[in-house]
């Protein structure tokens, strides 16, 4: 049923095979999706949702063996390619929107950051999980655009039948998952340590807990430098039993097709007895999760919060109120910066718009401190035009979080410039 189930977004990456070399958009629900072909090759591929965050991620699944490609980069690419500036404007593409997070690859790559072989394997690992997604849309009409236009220089050139025959092998293996898993973006909780513990040490089911706060599949696979396939595989188990709590995708991930769908499944039969299978596996699977989980060092961050809003420091302290973090939270700005000196955080969140000293001119003074100018900065703002970023990146900011913003994007922000 699955292959059925994918059998329109199979053809239509098929008739790229014979195209000529440019790009092909495929638009669905308003979600578009971009295919770039060179000598009947895929050599990259993207769609219109969190393009950025999804190289970003990738980037940091590869930072542990490049080491150059680390937080620091990371947001400074945020900041200079998220939206381009005169200075990157030579890295734009003509006629494409969607692949600003391309020119930050070849930024990476023209600066020396990471070298041509790595950049391929980033791509092939983006063109990927696109390409996963892309074949669980229902079949149905796959309006396509054709543009006679290149990337302006390439890194990876994929198979297009052997591409699709490796991500149709993963997808069975999603799909076998279902209907207790059913898209890399949903997001698992620990919330029966009790139950987990009857399955692995006390030790491994705290770091889970750590683990597993509001992050996807996809997230703690970057987070962990781990597929997420194989992620999602050890956890099974754990949430049939109910030891986690499986939420389901976020905005806008939840805009995106499941890898399995109760109405397409043509019996509950199989998916039942995994259960059984699950526990026969279940000490091999404990050992891969405890590897996994010693991966991830126990610390307690210190964040400083730095806002007028008595409201708004609230909310950030309820998100962040666990023992985690050991979080700081500052009304007046006036005094701030000695209390930031005494209590030396690893991150701060500043709001831009406070009375007496703003946040644009306190992260200046943090900046010209010796013992403070490493800290990363994350500017909070409800202002989303260019001139305010462009301001947080002159006074000094690593990165900026818009309002309103949910517990995801918080942690999702923490996670990566911490952990």
């Amino acid at each position: 049923m699955i292959k059925d189930q994918k059998q329109r977004a199979r053809e239509v990456l098929r008739s790229l095979v014979s195209s000529k070399d440019g790009c092909m958009y495929v638009f669905h629900d308003q979600i578009r999706w971009a295919f770039y072909v060179e000598k009947g090759k895929l050599v990259y591929a993207s769609h219109s949702l969190e393009s950025f965050e999804r190289v970003e991620r990738h980037l940091r699944g590869l930072s542990r063996e490049v080491p150059t490609l680390n937080d620091k980069l990371r947001s400074q690419l945020r900041l200079m390619f998220d939206d381009l500036s005169s200075e990157t404007a030579k890295y734009k593409v003509t006629s494409e929107t969607l692949c600003t997070e391309y020119s930050a690859i070849r930024w990476l790559v023209d600066e020396k950051y990471m070298t041509k072989p790595v950049a391929g394997k980033l791509i092939a690992r983006i063109i990927q999980e696109v390409i996963e997604t892309f074949l669980c849309l229902p079949n149905g009409d796959l309006s396509h655009t054709f543009y006679e236009h290149l990337l302006n220089g390439t890194y990876c050139s994929l198979p297009i039948d052997r591409t699709l025959e490796v991500v149709e092998q993963r997808l069975q293996v999603w799909y076998s998952l279902g209907p207790t898993i059913s898209s890399p973006y949903q997001c698992p909780y620990l919330v029966n340590p009790t139950v987990a513990a009857k399955r692995m040490s006390a030790e491994t089911v705290q770091r889970l807990g750590r683990i597993l706060r509001g992050f996807n599949f996809c997230q703690l696979g970057a987070l962990l430098s781990k597929d997420a396939l194989a992620i999602a595989k050890q956890l099974s188990p754990l949430i049939i039993e109910g030891s986690i709590y499986l939420k389901e995708p976020l905005a806008p991930f939840n805009q995106l097709p499941r890898t399995y769908d109760p109405a397409l499944a043509e019996g509950s039969k199989k998916n039942e007895q995994r259960s059984e299978a699950d526990t026969k596996e279940k000490e091999e699977g404990d050992d891969d999760i405890s590897q996994i989980t010693s991966q991830q060092p126990v610390k307690t961050w210190k964040i400083v919060c730095i806002d007028d809003s008595e409201s708004m420091l609230s909310i950030i302290s309820s998100y962040l109120g666990n023992q985690d973090f050991q979080v700081t939270l500052i009304q007046d700005s006036m005094k701030a910066l000695m209390k930031i000196t005494s209590i030396r955080p690893d991150l701060i969140l500043l709001d831009i718009g406070m009375p007496n000293v703003d946040g644009y001119q306190l992260c200046s003074l943090i900046r010209k401190s010796s013992i403070l100018k490493d800290i990363p900065i994350v500017m909070v703002t409800g202002n989303k035009g260019l001139i305010d970023r462009a301001r947080a990146r002159l006074a000094g900011a690593t990165d900026y979080l818009a309002k309103p913003f949910v517990q995801a994007d918080l942690l999702r922000m923490i996670m990566r410039h911490l952990m």
